[in-house]
């Protein structure tokens, strides 16, 4: 994907674009969730980061790292070598749409049935959010960009989206839950924190809804 666009000539320009980008990229990516007849391949992730960083930084937009963009250990996540990720990316794209192919996009009508159902989008939800951490496959913007790919699967099954905060003690959770999973495979602090999210997402569009229908 190429880009003509000149960079930004300082931070607040460099800020204002990546913004704007995300707005861009959020939408793209919520009308790819919508399309539930639609795989979920690479070309439309490195859409999603091209949409995101094309005005902002052109030269790494809509690519994965290539050999020798390589990225120090995170806590305790230790990033694949630049020279491995377009191979982790396409094993990560092919377990990713088997594991949606499993999941029913109905929503259950018996209470045992809705449970179990909801765990299993909670649990893909959290594998997609780790695991492009984890990979990092992009020379910026993973963090936002595995945000991003939880709200497609969430709303590729009709849930509300998730919007962890990454600051403060929300912050030292969110790396104890990426912790928990690099050192025993413990899921559950994420999937919390992301299920927590969600139900504010709900309270906010809730009280939006109210305040709307006073207004009437």
């Amino acid at each position: 994907m190429k880009n003509n666009h000149k960079k930004p000539l300082g931070q607040e320009e460099l800020d204002a674009l990546e913004l704007e980008g995300l707005w861009k990229a959020q939408s793209f990516s919520r009308n790819l969730a919508r399309k539930t007849n639609e795989k979920i391949t690479l070309e439309n992730i490195l859409k999603i980061h091209f949409i995101f960083f094309k005005d902002a930084i052109p030269d790494i937009a809509g690519r994965f790292r290539k050999p020798g963009e390589d990225i120090k250990k995170l806590n305790t996540i230790e990033p694949v070598l630049g020279s491995a990720v377009q191979q982790e990316m396409y094993k990560f794209s092919k377990e990713l749409n088997e594991k949606i192919s499993i999941i029913s996009l109905r929503f259950p009508q018996k209470k045992y049935e809705k449970e179990k159902w909801f765990q299993e989008v909670l649990d893909l939800a959290a594998w997609i959010q780790y695991k492009i951490t984890a990979i990092h496959p992009f020379v910026n913007g993973n963090g936002r960009m595995a945000r991003m790919m939880t709200n497609v699967i969430l709303c590729r099954f009709g849930l509300f989206q998730s919007n962890i905060h990454y600051e403060g003690v929300d912050k030292k959770k969110y790396i104890q839950a990426l912790s928990n999973i690099d050192l025993g495979d413990n899921y559950e602090l994420l999937k919390v924190l992301i299920a927590r999210s969600m139900q504010d997402t709900y309270k906010k569009a809730y009280e939006a809804f109210q305040n709307q229908k006073r207004k009437k």
